[in-house]
């Protein structure tokens, strides 16, 4: 244990954790900070995130046949107050909207306008639109039209797409899936589309930046002992003959806590946004994103998704710490950890958190990958990197001293 605990130090180096804290601050106002700070992009998807909080609270993760005649209760409602809403704009009342049903006609006659006249926009015009979508309960209203549309059509749009699947010659797994998801309990769950969006860039930002905080972390270890000839004097002794596996372990260990560390400080920012109220919404639904694989409620997509972003943080450890015992100088590492973190990290990690376990293809236009590709690819990466380790260690015992 002594020797682990040394080794861990080793690792956790205070300027390599100070590098590593810099550059994880820089990289998150760059990249995963925007779907933070975005996380309802737009008033439209305010209003679908606030109307499905509120029907969540109220009916449960679905939306129920009964529930959803209730809507048009509550269209009339909302209506209502952007009747009164819009009286209270000045200049509307110059331009002669009162109500709803004017505005709503004021707007397509312009908008249609604008569009023969090449998209011409009037500046006055756009000035009065604007006044009356930040001052009234527009986007509410257009966003209950939307579901009540989505909802009421939703049979038939499934069956046009089980027909064009079936069409294209697509697997059969697929169309058979196709027409699970079509079923009410699962075509009826209530996930907006900009938490679902919203999870996935930001699952694949935190991928990315796990797998390069791990090879920033371990690649140096190894690599300055054999720079100081440090293992040619732990070779003299008995328990040092074997400190190759007790390092392997430590990398291993401090791979799994960083990542663990990454997770924990990344979920902070993205739980304030309170996407657990939909825990229990299925994957599929009214605001249809992508076709799931696997009945899993969004609380249980979550823990699928850390849980791949461990064992590739886990791979990628076994990989450095492999390729690291072979670098004579830094340069040598970092001509190394650069290739591995683009291929692990920047390619194959998003990749893997790019909607995984739903329908899409291996490529733009690629064919369509089975059920569970993902989980096998990140096991036979895991599997791959622990190996190599372990062969390295075999390897180190057979040595002769030199």
């Amino acid at each position: 244990m002594r020797l682990l605990a040394w080794e861990l130090r080793k690792i956790w180096r205070p300027g390599i954790l100070a590098a590593i804290l810099l550059l994880g601050a820089v990289y998150y106002w760059m990249f995963p900070e925007f779907y933070i700070e975005y996380f309802c992009n737009g008033p439209a998807a305010q209003a679908q995130f606030k109307l499905a909080s509120e029907w969540v609270a109220e009916y449960g993760p679905t939306l129920e046949p009964e529930e959803r005649a209730e809507l048009d209760g509550q269209l009339a409602e909302e209506i209502a107050a952007f009747d009164v809403q819009i009286a209270a704009i000045p200049e509307t009342a110059t331009a002669g909207l009162t109500d709803y049903e004017t505005f709503d006609r004021f707007r397509e006659d312009y908008l249609n306008d604008a569009l023969d006249s090449g998209g011409q926009a009037d500046m006055d015009m756009e000035y009065l639109l604007s006044r009356v979508y930040g001052g009234t309960n527009w986007y509410i209203i257009k966003e209950i039209q939307s579901t009540m549309e989505l909802y009421d059509t939703q049979e038939e749009h499934n069956a046009l797409v089980i027909s064009n699947r079936r069409a294209e010659g697509q697997p059969e797994a697929m169309i058979l899936r196709e027409e699970q998801l079509a079923e009410p309990e699962r075509a009826h769950g209530l996930l907006p589309d900009s938490v679902r969006e919203s999870t996935r860039e930001y699952g694949k930002d935190l991928a990315v930046w796990c797998v390069l905080s791990i090879v920033l972390l371990l690649c140096p270890t190894l690599v300055r002992d054999r720079l100081r000839r440090t293992r040619a004097m732990q070779w003299t002794s008995r328990r040092g003959r074997s400190i190759l596996t007790t390092q392997m372990a430590a990398a291993l260990c401090s791979a799994l806590v960083l990542t663990v560390v990454n997770l924990a400080v990344y979920a902070i920012p993205f739980l304030a946004q309170e996407p657990l109220r939909f825990r229990a919404c299925g994957l599929g639904g009214i605001w249809k994103w992508g076709s799931p694989w696997f009945d899993w409620t969004y609380g249980t997509y979550l823990i699928v998704l850390a849980g791949l972003i461990l064992a590739l943080s886990l791979a990628v450890a076994g990989l450095t710490v492999f390729l690291s015992q072979y670098s004579g100088s830094y340069i040598a590492m970092l001509l190394k950890a650069l290739p591995l973190f683009v291929a692990v990290g920047a390619v194959l990690g998003s990749w893997l958190l790019d909607q995984p376990f739903c329908f899409r293809r291996l490529w733009e236009g690629g064919p369509w990958i089975p059920k569970g590709t993902e989980a096998v690819v990140i096991a036979v990466l895991a599997a791959a990197g622990i190996v190599l380790c372990v062969l390295a260690c075999c390897r180190q015992g057979k040595r002769e001293l030199l």
